[in-house]
């Protein structure tokens, strides 16, 4: 079986760049200490040493090319693309043995996320996606699920740590909750998008969204065949505020659920 979607240079670079960031997370498990930044969002040693193989593998192959990473920050060039890189999405599952985290790496082109690789190393799992080409795992093609109403659907959600996007998503929780049963937080946006891409999930949403959380899911969901918009139904972009995904089939009632929250 092929470990991997065939595709540009660019991919094949990016999985490498997942694979190593990959094994680092996992030689790491377990043992990493925890740190705080000013947000009093989590680091470790892992994200770290994860973001540093990450970029200098990504700016090696391609110096032209600008790179946003969570920990790292924005490192400008001139060109028109950027990778866009989570190094450790799921810190605080990480932090506590909950094996449900990810590697994330995008490339966008101006603000349009166009190629995406999420590394789920613990089930050695590899989701790919590039525009135009369908997205995969470890190599064999996905799709979205076939589920038409959100009361029979699995919706998963995160938030960030602002007032303003808790209570957000707190009023969103309330409605959708009435809606289905089936509404799940479980703390790692970049895997919840490629839930979705591969049908085991109908919908991610996130009120204030980070674009290193959700840029390389966003393309994996849409090569499945899904829908991904801001919660106004507006395509979704890196300078998107929010972010509805789903099987597209369930999107507009979910829409209706969001839209003014």
């Amino acid at each position: 079986m092929v470990d991997e979607m065939s595709g540009s240079e660019e991919m094949e670079t990016a999985i490498k760049a997942a694979r190593e960031a990959g094994r680092i997370l996992m030689s790491w498990y377990g043992r990493t200490h925890v740190t705080y930044k000013k947000d009093r969002s989590i680091a470790t040693e892992a994200d770290l040493e994860s973001e540093r193989t990450i970029k200098s593998i990504l700016t090696q192959a391609f110096p032209e090319h600008s790179f946003l990473g969570e920990e790292s920050g924005l490192e400008k060039r001139d060109g028109e693309y950027t990778w866009v890189v989570d190094p450790l999405d799921g810190t605080t599952n990480y932090t506590i043995k909950n094996p449900y985290f990810a590697v994330s790496i995008a490339l966008v082109h101006r603000e349009e996320p166009v190629l995406g690789v999420v590394y789920y190393p613990v089930a050695e799992e590899l989701f790919t996606g590039e525009k135009g080409k369908g997205a995969a795992l470890n190599g064999r093609e996905i799709e979205v699920s076939k589920k038409e109403v959100v009361g029979e659907s699995v919706v998963t959600f995160c938030n960030n740590r602002s007032e303003s996007s808790i209570r957000r998503m707190a009023r969103i929780f309330l409605d959708m909750k009435l809606v289905t049963n089936k509404l799940r937080q479980l703390g790692a946006g970049a895997l919840e998008l490629c839930y979705v891409a591969s049908g085991r999930t109908e919908s991610f949403l996130t009120p204030d969204v980070n674009p290193w959380d959700v840029a390389a899911g966003t393309v994996i969901v849409r090569e499945a065949g899904g829908m991904v918009t801001d919660f106004e139904g507006r395509p979704f972009t890196t300078a998107s505020r929010d972010i509805l995904a789903s099987n597209g089939l369930v999107h507009r009632e979910l829409l209706e659920i969001v839209k003014g929250k």
